[in-house]
This record gives C-alpha cells, structure tokens and sequence, in this order.
C-alpha cells in the first residue's frame, strides 16, 4: 500500500499531463496531414528541429517567446521541405520523412559542435524557460487546484486545442474542406478545391503545431537541449494518428496513455528499479495498447473477408450451374 501510495498521488497527475502536452500538440499537428491524406513520418524531425532552434532563439535574444517563434519557423520550413517533395513532386511520403528525420538529427547535432563546440546537450549561455501559470485562488480548490495549476502556457495550449479542432474539422470550411480533400479527392476536385493548396496548408499547420511541440520539449518540459530530444515521441505520434485517424478526441486519449506510462517510468525510478526497464514502460504501454487495437479489429476483417468469400463462391456457382444444366442434356 505505500508503494502504491507513492505511486499513485496527485503527483503523477500533475507528471502526466506534463509529459502529454509534447505527444499531444505533435499529434494534433499531424492530424491536419491525416485529415488531408498525407501519411507524415517527418513529425519526429520537425519536433526536433523546433526543440533546437527554440534554445538556439532563446539564448540569442534573452526571451523564450522569441525561442518558440524560432523553433516554428525552423519546424515550418522542414514542413514546407516535405509538401514540396510530396506533393508539388509527388515524391513518396514516408521516404521523404525518414529522409527529413535523418536531416534534422543530424543536423541539430552538427549545429551545436559548430556554434558550442561541444555534443551531448545545451544548457546554461543564458538560456531561460517558460514562465509557469500559477491560477488565482486555486488554493481553495486542494488537490484539484494542484492539478489545473502551475503549467507552461503551451501545456493549456494543448489540452485547449483539442475541443477547437473538433469544432475545426466539423463546422469550418478550411476544415470541411482537409476532410473532403483526405477522404475524396475527386469529389474536391469537381467542387473546384484546389487539393493542393489545402495539402499545402494542412503540411503548414502541421509544422506550426510541431514547432510549438519542440520549443515545449527544451523550454517548458526541461530547459536545455539534447541530442535526439524528441526521443521517439514523433513516431508514437504517427502510432497514434494511425490508429485514430485524425480524430482529435481519440488522439487525446492515446496521448493521455503514452503520457502516464511516461509519468509513471519516472516514478518507477524512485524505487530503484533498473533504469533499462524504466526506459521502455512507455514503449511497452504502446505496444500492448496498439496490439489490443489490432486485435479487436481482427475478428470485423475475418468477417469481412469470409463474406466476401461466400460472395464469390455464390457468383460462381451461378455460373457453373448454367453449364451443367447444358452438358447434361447432351446426347
């Protein structure tokens, strides 16, 4: 009971929601490339990229904001690199993200020997974090004041644009219109909507978002850089757009999954447990939640599929009778 305890607290509450609000605000941009049809693998380089030049802003001019306006220009450009490719050129997607993902590691790692002279990670040089919101009168509230209270402004950023994104995709014509483009194509092109101005837009929102996802990972979430800070959190990303194809509510949940098994590997470690193990919880938490996706979703395939083998056999069998019926009344 005391492990458990100390465990599970309003603690880990609070750790879980930090580390949600990355994966989340990653996954929300990706939502806009999935909406318009674009598998995009390039969101761990773009978070990446953010993460980097967001320290990079900050040191130079002395203000986080300038930093996370920094890392979404450099998040943006990456973005407009993959529209370019995929759509003007019709390059193949997820060869074109593994390419920019390998660009932005190296690239930031690069970057930092040359302006720090150093490798491994940034901190210090002057380098300042984004101020923590403290909510009035949340003392009176208890544990659910803890809990609502003392986050980064990109953290309620976050969680806020989950319910504008529903209202997003389902009530504007920007919106209304990704959706067409994602799932109809020809149907957008007799309407006369240029599928590859919104394909265009949709990779743009998506880098805004990453940028923003990055800036919070070296700002807000820690204040410092590392070498491949995003540590896989844009893949877990395309996991979970995968599996919710876009669908901002069902992205939050997934994101809420990978944040507490992030959350709790971190408490884990105070009870002196091998770091290895602690490392891979939130992995591991994906897989097995990623595997029961699949599985319940197997028995609706087989079903699909032996009723489409029952159609066929029908069809065919239709047309073999014809012929017996001939043959039997030859001579």
């Amino acid at each position: 009971m005391e492990v458990l305890e100390r465990l599970l607290n309003v603690t880990l509450v609070v750790a879980t929601l930090r580390t949600t609000a990355p994966i989340l605000l990653v996954a929300l941009g990706g939502s806009f490339t999935t909406k318009a049809g674009i598998f995009n693998i390039g969101l761990e380089g773009q978070m990446l990229v953010g993460a980097f030049f967001a320290v990079i802003g900050t040191i130079a001019s002395g203000s986080p904001w300038i930093g996370v306006l920094c890392g979404i220009l450099a998040a943006l450009t990456l973005a407009l690199i993959f529209a370019l490719m995929v759509v003007t050129f019709k390059a193949n997607e997820v060869v074109v993200g593994l390419a920019l993902n390998i660009l932005a590691g190296g690239l930031t790692i690069s970057l930092m020997k040359a302006i720090f002279g150093t490798r491994g990670s940034i901190f210090g040089h002057g380098l300042v974090g984004l101020p923590a919101l403290k909510l009035p009168n949340v003392k009176d509230l208890g544990w659910f004041g803890q809990m609502i209270s003392g986050y980064t402004p990109l953290v309620y950023l976050a969680f806020i644009l989950v319910p504008v994104l529903i209202l997003f995709y389902n009530r504007s014509r920007l919106g209304l219109y990704i959706r067409v483009v994602g799932e109809k194509p020809e149907a957008a092109e007799a309407l006369g909507i240029s599928i590859v101005r919104i394909r265009y837009v949709s990779s743009l929102l998506c880098g805004l978002l990453a940028g923003l996802a990055g800036a919070h990972l070296s700002l807000g979430y820690t204040t410092m850089f590392t070498e491949n800070m995003s540590s896989g959190r844009g893949f877990m990303a395309v996991a979970i757009l995968i599996f919710s194809n876009g669908d901002p509510l069902k992205i939050l949940f997934g994101c809420l999954l990978f944040g507490f098994s992030d959350a709790l590997s971190l408490r884990l470690q105070t009870l002196g447990i091998s770091s290895y193990l602690v490392l891979a919880v939130p992995y591991l938490v994906a897989l097995i939640a990623l595997f029961a996706l699949s599985y319940r979703s197997r028995p609706r395939v087989i079903q699909e599929t032996l009723a489409s083998m029952g159609r066929a056999l029908s069809v065919k069998s239709n047309t073999i009778q014809p012929t017996a019926a001939t043959d039997a009344s030859k001579p």
